[in-house]
């Protein structure tokens, strides 16, 4: 006997968002998850307006800051300050146990039944349907499957999409949660052209394919390190060193709330449509390999997952699932190609990091492109042809020399 219409293994932004918009389609949708909400995720915990304009409800109440652009540092310490001056569209700051918690009761309003505390070991699928079985040995079934189980999840494994993440296609990363008060917070992240808004920070140069960031919270900050996996060497130790140095130029003596290590793919999955089952999120690869960040194509993956399976589950034809991907391919994977393009350029060496920093403080319109493709005001496509060509325009040698 099928239970649901669908499961889905992980809570997080990708799976709870797809729960939330099953359920309101009238599917019978089971939201699942190891971890108990709220639950510590590392993560630096920015969100861009694209994430708001996904979600169909208001997020006021777990955003810490407003951002309005973010803070370049090159490897020689030359600071662009990226701002757009179209700030009809800011960013936000957030902590993941809150927000992740606000979408998981938002997908239990919507009727999704979630089950927390619920750890997946085994999932399979046949013609006919899905299985997924618990540590305790319990057995679900449905007609389709949703895996939203991040970087080294069960579904994916157990259901042959891949057998693990190479470590030239993840990033891992460090992250303390550091309590310095508002006031230093602001002094340290103050949008200085008088928008009531906060900038980010990140600091190139420390490890070879990835950077240094500083996030801003309602009184603490993030501060973290991230690096391709394979690329990774001491990274604890270089972790260490620019804390230390951090913290002695702003002259803050921090409390450390906490301390977190993850690791996070950078490229799609080879898959992410096999018989009956869809990925979304982390699990499908879906983070920009330039910035790192995850959570809007977590979310719009999740949105195109549950528009796919309430579509196949009216229709009774599981064929209908390849649609997911053509969807996926022509806005989620489209720009992670861009992405990609982009981070294998910037960070080929460290002078292409200095060349490209340069070059963005020297030129206001290239600073604008950035801070407008950070703040989702123009596409990455529209802003790397833009970048490449005035590039090409006002340094030809300096673009010539980064190939």
């Amino acid at each position: 006997m099928q239970e649901a219409d669908a499961i889905i293994v992980g809570a997080g932004p990708a799976g709870a968002t797809a729960a939330r918009r099953l359920a309101q389609a009238g599917v019978q949708v089971i939201l699942l998850d190891k971890e108990k909400f709220p639950r510590t995720k590392p993560c630096a915990g920015g969100i861009t307006h694209k994430v708001v304009e996904l979600l169909d409800f208001d997020i006021s109440s777990v955003v810490h800051r407003k951002i309005s652009g973010l803070v370049i540092v090159s490897p020689s310490g030359i600071r662009v300050d990226a701002i757009p001056e179209d700030r009809s569209k800011p960013g936000f700051m957030i902590m993941r146990d809150e927000f992740d918690t606000l979408l998981v009761t938002k997908a239990k309003e919507a009727g999704a039944d979630v089950r927390e505390g619920f750890q997946v070991v085994e999932a399979s699928q046949d013609t006919n349907g899905v299985t997924v079985v618990s540590e305790n040995g319990e057995e679900l079934k449905a007609k389709y499957l949703i895996g939203a189980d991040g970087i080294n999840g069960v579904v994916a494994r157990k259901l042959g999409f891949y057998e693990g993440w190479p470590s030239d296609a993840a990033s891992i990363a460090i992250e303390v949660e550091a309590e310095i008060g508002e006031e230093a917070v602001h002094r340290i992240c103050a949008d200085t052209t008088g928008y009531n808004a906060d900038l980010f920070l990140l600091y190139f140069g420390a490890v070879p394919f990835g950077y240094t960031w500083v996030f801003p919270k309602k009184s603490h900050l993030s501060l973290g390190i991230c690096c391709r996996q394979d690329l990774a060497k001491n990274i604890r130790q270089t972790y260490d060193e620019w804390y230390k140095r951090f913290v002695e130029e702003y002259g803050i003596t921090p409390r450390v709330i906490s301390e977190t290590a993850g690791r996070f793919p950078i490229r799609a999955a080879p898959e992410i449509v096999k018989g009956r089952t869809l990925l979304v999120g982390d699990a499908a690869g879906f983070v920009d390999s330039f910035t790192g960040e995850g959570i809007s194509h977590a979310i719009e993956s999740g949105v195109l997952a549950a528009e796919v399976v309430a579509e196949v589950v009216e229709s009774g034809s599981s064929r209908g699932l390849a649609e997911y991907e053509k969807r996926c391919k022509k806005s989620i994977i489209a720009e992670l190609k861009v992405s990609q393009a982009m981070a294998k350029m910037f960070y080929k060496s460290e002078k292409n990091m200095e060349t490209l920093c340069r070059f963005f403080h020297d030129d206001p319109y290239a600073s604008y492109l950035i801070a407008a493709s950070i703040a989702g005001l123009l596409p990455l496509a529209t802003v790397k042809r833009k970048l490449t060509m005035r590039m090409m325009r006002k340094r030809p040698r300096d673009a010539l020399s980064l190939l």
